[in-house]
């Protein structure tokens, strides 16, 4: 019956242009799912909870409806309704910190996407209102040929090395009903850890396109105090990226870009910070990145550096990531390759959870893997990648609920994992 009854209301939404008055409406979306075995080893001995685990991983299936209006002028009005769906019946989506928030229990509608309703004029640009991409995230996104599968470059790039335990446990910060937002995901509090982010709350603006260059910029506004907060400043975040697409007007297979992005933490008010120095604080990080075609072949290269003021000042995460990736296709089959290699911050080990006071808290990822496209609608896809933790670091895979999802730290590990999978869109 239910079942019966999403389709009714998908076939009425669908039939809806005539009666609204909409030139356009669009129904799309993908289904992406993969057979996963991962395991973890030479962490520290208490985070060593998994071995060779397997399951199936939704990562990052949507579907959404989207359309416009010509009202005049050279004007549209442009809305999208976005909304993840996990194939595999809700244990698990996509975790990356871009991808909004985790199913409720068993819920198969897990999380809402971009999200949005604004006005387009090609002379003027877009504005926009809603739920969508940081222009941080969308900079490189094209740049990672294992985008929404577990070797996703968000296990390093946008990241940072504690990204396993104390933030994601909503310590850091505040969870739920206090405003100032957790560091580990960017909501209505404008304020993260992360980068590459999909946050509510966001007005962006796109411009046309001039000689191939585009600017975009977005404001994230900090939502509403809790009650009893008085004096409380919430949180707020601004991103912005420069792309430039050389095929767009001297026919040269390159493209070039510079973004930055910049998160300001809210101050507690009457509440309290579950940590210190955070109140207040403030996070940034840039990148730049190069995207080039050479006989067939796409080579992609970006560089990120990160800063902050957290605990004092005292620049508590700022590091740097080096991320290269190459996609070659041959006939119907695609050979993927990348490597992310991060350095280490402040954070000083044990201080913060893992490995020993002052250990190294870099990290490699390394990936590889292969897809086979039956159509230009549906491939299949299989993959091996692999993040090695220095002493006191502890990164994971971006989709942290598939099955590397450890429980708590995992300081100083090497995790790996295999992935089969297959992505259909419509």
């Amino acid at each position: 019956m239910n079942k019966k009854l999403i389709a009714l209301v998908i076939a009425g939404l669908v039939s809806m242009p005539a009666l609204a008055d909409t030139s356009n409406v669009t129904l799309y979306g993908t289904l992406n799912a993969g057979v996963d075995n991962a395991s973890n080893v030479g962490g520290t001995t208490a985070n060593q909870t998994t071995n060779n685990a397997g399951r199936v991983s939704d990562y990052g299936s949507y579907f959404g409806l989207k359309g416009s209006e010509d009202v005049g002028s050279g004007t549209s009005a442009i809305w999208q309704i976005e909304q993840g769906v996990a194939v595999n019946g809700g244990n698990g989506t996509s975790g990356n910190p871009s991808s909004g928030s985790s199913p409720f229990g068993t819920n198969q509608f897990n999380n809402q996407r971009n999200t949005f309703v604004g006005l387009s004029n090609q002379a003027a640009g877009t504005v926009l209102v809603g739920i969508h991409d940081t222009p941080y995230k969308m900079a490189t996104a094209n740049m990672d040929p294992f985008a929404d599968t577990l070797g996703d470059y968000n296990g390093l790039v946008g990241s940072f090395s504690q990204a396993g335990s104390y933030y994601d446990n909503g310590n850091a910060g505040v969870n739920g009903t206090n405003p100032n937002g957790t560091v580990g995901a960017l909501g209505g509090a404008g304020a993260s850890g992360y980068f590459d982010l999909r946050p509510s709350q966001v007005l962006a603006y796109v411009s046309p396109s001039y000689a191939g260059a585009t600017l975009i910029a977005a404001y994230v506004f900090g939502g509403s105090q809790a009650t009893g907060t008085a004096g409380q400043q919430t949180g707020y975040a601004q991103s912005y990226a420069l792309e430039y697409d050389a095929s767009k007007t001297l026919d040269v297979p390159l493209y070039l870009t510079a973004s930055y992005e910049q998160h300001n933490f809210g101050t507690a008010g009457t509440g309290t910070l579950g940590f210190a120095g955070l109140a207040g604080g403030q996070n940034s990080a840039w990148k730049l990145g190069a995207s080039y075609t050479l006989m067939g072949a796409t080579l992609s290269a970006l560089y990120e550096d990160s800063t902050d003021n957290f605990n004092n000042g005292s620049n508590l995460f700022g590091h740097n990531t080096w991320y290269g990736s190459v996609k070659y296709p041959i006939g119907a089959f695609d050979i993927n390759f990348a490597y992310a290699v991060s350095g280490n911050d402040n954070s000083a080990g044990t201080a913060y959870g893992v490995g020993a006071a002052g250990a190294g808290t870099g990290a490699t990822q390394t990936t590889i893997g292969g897809d086979y496209n039956f159509s230009k609608n549906t491939q299949v896809y299989a993959l091996y990648t692999q993040i090695a933790n220095d002493a006191g670091a502890m990164y994971n895979f971006a989709d942290t609920t598939a099955p590397v999802a450890f429980a708590g730290a995992i300081g100083g590990a090497t995790i790996q994992a295999y992935s089969l999978g297959i992505k259909h869109s419509f």
